[in-house]
């Protein structure tokens, strides 16, 4: 059995242009360069094949995967445990305040050594966001499509993806990746 994912993160919202944490209790929707990168992303999955797209149930993303899916003619269903990592005291501030209040775990949170135990007051580990998603990923495995698009967020895609190798990184909104799951094993391609 062979089921490639084509894992996608949200268009622009005032949130990531400003700057601000927004996890998963922003429930922030898409602004209008948003709107325009999600039109744009569709275009570029013109021809991977896509059957259906499972969303993260904040509107941001939501959005992005309507938009990707009305334009390719397939449906959209809501999977909440794509959604956004829980930051905790730290969603909705500005980076540069996060990044005074909460030093010590803003630096670990950045940091090359990547302790995937580190989390804002009242928030997710990395290892919790990791685990929360390939979860969610594997479920879908029992899903009838064999081509499918997942509508995420920049720190669940990162942590999920640093499972299958890819170091963390800094990602633009609508980034893509792929995801292969076949015959027991998962690969990451380009």
């Amino acid at each position: 059995m062979r089921k490639d994912f084509y894992i996608f993160r949200h268009g622009e919202t005032d949130y990531n242009r400003e700057r601000r944490w927004q996890g998963c209790g922003i429930d922030a929707e898409l602004n209008a360069d948003g709107l325009v990168q999600a039109q744009n992303l569709a275009v570029r999955l013109e021809n991977a094949g896509l059957e259906h797209i499972y969303s993260s149930n904040l509107r941001r993303a939501l959005q992005t995967a309507r938009i990707v899916a009305g334009h390719l003619h397939i449906g959209v269903d809501v999977v909440p445990e794509l959604r956004e990592g829980c930051f905790g005291e730290a969603e909705g501030m500005f980076k540069s305040e996060i990044a005074v209040k909460y030093a010590d775990i803003y630096k670990e949170w950045y940091s090359e050594t990547d302790n995937m135990n580190v989390r804002f007051p009242g928030g997710e580990s990395k290892a919790e966001m990791q685990a929360r998603m390939f979860a969610a990923l594997e479920k879908l495995l029992d899903k009838p499509y064999g081509v499918v698009g997942i509508a995420s967020h920049g720190s669940s895609i990162r942590y999920l993806l640093y499972k299958f190798g890819l170091p963390p990184h800094r990602m633009e909104n609508t980034a893509l990746f792929r995801l292969i799951y076949e015959n027991g094993l998962w690969r990451l391609e380009n």
